[in-house]
């Protein structure tokens, strides 16, 4: 199964949706109507959603326009808001002889099983990573986290339960120096957004990490997950105002997430989209390619 396939199986439900808006209908305002209401259903917001619907009023599709031909024009429309943030953080040529990437994010979002997969990702093209778990407060973190090492071949540092991550993770910097890693991923607790004293002690791991390296951390992820929506704002707003983000990682699109959130997200925030998770493979986690998540979302 092709990771488009995936896509397309992860999204099938808002598609079927949109595909359902279009089927049959005659090219005038209720059409319209039904299909920003679609896109509003799917989380795409109802600014974002009122505005595509606005361009395919102003298309004027006559009668005769096939279903394929306004899905064609929808996705193309999609596309080209998320063009701008694509970014092929994978791919990128690493900047620092040791890059460190900071994972933050609420719990239940994904974020150790995440970082599983971004080691994978960067061990598959010849880099050296190392995972830290410095989410010391959740009993089986580390030893999820252990696991994952274990099974993709990967350098893994942990401490004992309750101990200070900020701690930990210093130590495990100065190791991967030692032991030659040219990636260290930092799982954290998770961070509910409202809970001040759990923000302040993410941004003493970011203090502790640039008194090793005033540039570090190199990128800062938030992971988001498919299901929540449009209550991904709250989460994006208080963590760019605290930490700072970089990039943001989608995961759990499995067939039941509405997955529209990304849209209306990426045009208020500004923020690159740098992976979409859709399964529990260690596979899979792709670079986001906009093309691709227009075509699925509206079922193209």
């Amino acid at each position: 199964m092709t990771f488009f396939s995936k896509l397309k199986f992860a999204l099938c439900k808002t598609s079927e949706k949109i595909s359902a808006s279009i089927a049959g209908k005659k090219t005038n305002k209720n059409f319209v109507r039904e299909i920003e209401e679609a896109l509003i259903l799917a989380d795409v917001g109802v600014e974002m959603a009122a505005q595509l619907a606005s361009k395919i009023s102003q298309k004027k599709f006559s009668k005769e326009a096939s279903k394929l031909e306004i899905k064609q024009f929808l996705a193309q429309e999609i596309a080209n808001l998320l063009k701008p943030y694509e970014y092929d953080f994978f791919g990128k040529v690493l900047s620092h002889s040791l890059y460190i990437i900071l994972v933050i994010g609420v719990n239940g979002n994904g974020k150790t099983t995440t970082i599983a997969k971004i080691a994978n990702v960067f061990k598959n093209l010849g880099h050296n990573p190392l995972m830290i778990a410095a989410d010391t407060f959740r009993a089986a973190a580390a030893e999820q986290l252990k696991y994952w090492a274990d099974k993709i071949q990967v350098s893994f540092c942990s401490a004992e339960e309750k101990c200070d991550p900020a701690g930990l993770v210093y130590n495990s910097i100065e190791k991967a120096r030692q032991n030659n890693n040219n990636i260290a991923l930092i799982d954290t607790a998770g961070r509910m957004q409202n809970r001040n004293d759990l923000l302040a002690e993410l941004e003493k791991i970011k203090k502790v990490i640039k008194k090793l390296d005033s540039s570090a951390p190199h990128s800062t992820i938030l992971i988001l997950d498919g299901l929540t929506g449009q209550a991904a704002h709250a989460q994006i707003k208080v963590f760019l105002e605290k930490i700072g983000v970089d990039g943001i990682i989608v995961t759990k699109l499995d067939g039941t997430a509405k997955g529209g959130a990304i849209i209306s997200l990426t045009q208020k925030y500004k923020i690159p989209i740098f992976g979409l998770g859709v399964g529990e493979a260690i596979d899979d986690l792709k670079p986001f390619l906009a093309e691709e998540y227009a075509k699925a979302i509206v079922g193209v």
